[in-house]
């Protein structure tokens, strides 16, 4: 009887162990942001707009940042949901971290610099205040 305390005691403290260890993993790996989880992928974010006449639209905007420190902000316009697109505007870019990989500035030719603040990338999602809004692009 007195061994079964001694295993039970034993197990859970192994069972503790493991859980800060993977707390650990999951605090360095999955918290920071990194150019492995940014660069190399579309990140898009869809939403409804109107044009110069005050018609509805609907944009999609395409993030792609690269190792290299360059990028490109695809704006594409369609007239209906779905519908076909009638209008593209491609801006390249080059970029870099600020505040300790917690911001990005995107650097343009012949526009003003974006700003993307308080970034979050995720496996699936990169979220954060670009260039004063709140947006979450998916991948």
């Amino acid at each position: 009887m007195k061994t079964l305390n001694y295993a039970k005691i034993l197990l859970l403290m192994v069972t503790i162990l493991g859980m800060t260890s993977c707390d650990k993993y999951y605090d360095d790996e999955y918290l920071r942001n990194s150019d492995n989880k940014l660069c190399g992928y579309n990140w898009w974010y869809y939403y409804p707009t109107t044009e110069g006449g005050g018609r509805a639209a609907w944009c999609t905007l395409t993030l792609r940042f690269e190792k290299n420190g360059r990028g490109r902000e695809v704006y594409e316009y369609q007239r209906d949901q779905g519908g076909e697109i009638y209008k593209t505007i491609t801006n390249n870019f080059s970029w870099e971290w600020i505040n300790n990989m917690e911001g990005l500035v995107m650097i343009t030719d012949g526009v003003d610099n974006i700003y993307f603040d308080n970034v979050w990338v995720r496996d699936y999602y990169l979220s954060g205040v670009y260039d004063g809004e709140n947006i979450t692009f998916l991948r």
